[in-house]
């Protein structure tokens, strides 16, 4: 039977059906809200970290910005500071089309548009207000106007320079250039036609696709490379299932930031070369896997590798092992000898250790050693644990690797790493891990370090449903060491720290994360005034979903 729909639905579903969109007939409170996407801005106190979802942010005062715009203009001209700032201001711009498609997964486009002033004003330089916008991607057409309200930028200009006689928002500007270029995927251009620069009483601001501004387009000679290509084919929802992914390189080192990439230089530093290394760290940050992918990049890789657990001789066991016939020096001949946990080695193995390896590291069969030390090294040796001579030959090469909750914006990274790791081992193929699973995951402390955030990636991988997500309540045991300001999730799936009391945190019970989820839930049920499909939505999950966790959590009548 053919589906009979009035004329209002099928406007409704236009922008799904056709790629086509107005912002007219955009639903009331459509999804992405100003709500939701505040609930991707997280602060991380005294930790001095700001997140947009998983992206690094900072804030500045507007008279820092104003006076570096300044300079800007008085060293390299207005023209080059203008061209600057737009291109600035696009790969924000663009960046914020990522923030959409990637965590909110819209899959209406005029929704994933109309985000984008919501973004705007949320970053605190001008009060967007959007008076329409329409598009058609078939015929490569788009129109929008939108209203600024207290242009910051402009207020800055003004400052410096007075009233200008020309449009002043150059980086505003540039932000729904890109953003919405990237969405549509061919180019969109904006221009103030009024600016609080020029004297009026707010910017006007028009959109349009670059050929309806004619021949006379400079902007599009600032972003020849960066402009995305025309689409093929009209836009398509972002899918729900995982990306193709590259072939991972085996022992890779993942991470950016400068702890990581500090320990990954003096790792291909020091891979040429025979002589000692010693890595330290706290325990569960991967100093074997480090040692591990040393060996793989130095000069024999296809040697052995072996590794010396110290503290199983720190209850007397035999020295055999060590350097018996086929023990593991022998076994280790022209290779890697790996001495985890050094200082748990006993006094008299450390005597006939230092001995031997002042003949066993020379020669055709040198073995290079390398050791790790979750301990203080000064403490030990100055105590008399551990042999300072010793010590010092296994030490020439030190490499420090960081604590997880010093990098983390790694963590991103190292989720996806450890979700596609898990779940091939496994054979179990799985989608992503929630948004609220991620902000939780971002904040938390993990004092088992990437030991840790490997272990409860793989737990919610076995505890999840084949082709699902993984939630907070696959990966979160109640056992865990929350973050001080933890109390709870709010329905969006945000943190929700504790109340202060007299400036000092609030001495609260231990809670499990059964309670946590069901305040939750409570929380998403009363915000949608009972509406479980709503709720559900606010949560980011499935009504099914929903239905399953208020069941199995008593808070579902009759389940």
């Amino acid at each position: 039977m053919v589906e009979r729909i009035s004329l209002t639905e099928a406007s409704r579903r236009a922008p799904r059906i056709t790629a086509r969109g107005d912002s007219a007939l955009l639903e009331e409170g459509a999804a992405p809200t100003l709500a939701d996407l505040a609930g991707a801005l997280q602060f991380a106190l005294g930790d001095g970290r700001i997140w947009l979802s998983e992206a690094r942010m900072v804030m500045m005062q507007t008279q820092v910005l104003g006076r570096l715009r300044s300079d800007l203009i008085k060293t390299v001209g207005i023209d080059t500071a203008r061209s600057m700032f737009y291109r600035t201001g696009w790969q924000q711009g663009k960046l914020y089309a990522d923030l959409v498609t990637k965590r909110f997964q819209q899959d209406d486009l005029t929704a994933a548009l109309a985000a984008g002033p919501r973004l705007h004003t949320m970053q605190g330089f001008v009060k967007v207000t959007t008076k329409r916008f329409e598009f058609d991607i078939k015929r490569g057409h788009y129109h929008g106007e939108f209203h600024w309200h207290d242009s910051t930028e402009a207020v800055e200009h003004l400052r410096a320079f007075g009233v200008s006689d020309c449009p002043t928002c150059w980086m505003q500007v540039g932000v729904p250039a890109g953003f919405t270029t990237a969405l549509l995927g061919q180019p969109v251009i904006f221009r103030e036609v009024e600016c609080m620069g020029m004297g009026a009483e707010r910017c006007v601001v028009i959109g349009r696709n670059a050929a309806a501004w004619g021949s006379d387009v400079p902007e599009l000679h600032e972003f020849t490379s960066a402009a995305p290509r025309p689409r093929s084919k009209p836009w398509s929802p972002a899918s729900t299932e995982p990306r193709p992914r590259k072939p991972e390189v085996p022992l890779a080192i993942i991470g950016k930031t400068l702890g990581i990439e500090r320990a990954r230089r003096l790792l291909e530093r020091v891979a040429g070369y025979d002589e000692p290394v010693i890595f330290l760290g706290e325990p569960g940050t991967g100093k074997e896997f480090f040692a591990r992918r040393l060996h793989e990049i130095g000069r024999t890789p296809k040697a052995a590798f072996v590794t010396v657990n110290c503290d199983a001789y720190a209850t007397g066991g035999s020295d055999l092992a060590l350097f018996g016939s086929d023990g593991a020096i022998e076994r280790a001949q022209g290779g890697t000898l790996f001495l985890n946990d050094l200082f748990s080695l006993p006094r008299a193995l450390q005597s006939q250790l230092a001995t031997y390896l002042g003949n066993a590291t020379k020669g055709p069969n040198a073995i290079r050693v390398m050791s790790a030390t979750s301990t203080t090294p000064d403490a030990g040796v100055a105590k008399g644990a551990f042999r300072a001579d010793l010590y010092f030959r296994l030490s020439l090469l030190p490499i420090v690797i960081p604590a997880l909750r010093d990098r983390r914006d790694d963590l991103p990274m190292l989720i996806d790493h450890f979700l596609h790791l898990h779940s091939t081992t496994h054979r179990k193929p799985l989608r992503h891990v929630t948004v609220a699973a991620r902000d939780l995951l971002m904040r938390y402390d993990f004092p088992g370090n990437v030991r840790e955030l490997s272990n409860m990636i793989e737990r919610g991988v076995i505890y999840a449903e084949p082709g699902g997500d993984l939630e907070i309540s696959h990966m979160f045991t109640g056992m865990e060491q929350m973050p001080e300001f933890v109390d709870g999730l709010h329905a969006s799936g945000r943190i929700v720290r504790r109340r202060a009391q007299d400036g000092r945190s609030a001495s609260l019970p231990p809670r499990s994360f059964d309670e946590l989820e069901s305040d939750t839930y409570r929380a998403a049920l009363a915000t949608a005034n009972g509406n479980i499909s709503a709720a559900a939505r606010a949560l980011g999950l499935s009504r099914a979903k929903l239905d399953y966790r208020l069941t199995k959590l008593g808070l579902l009548k009759g389940g």
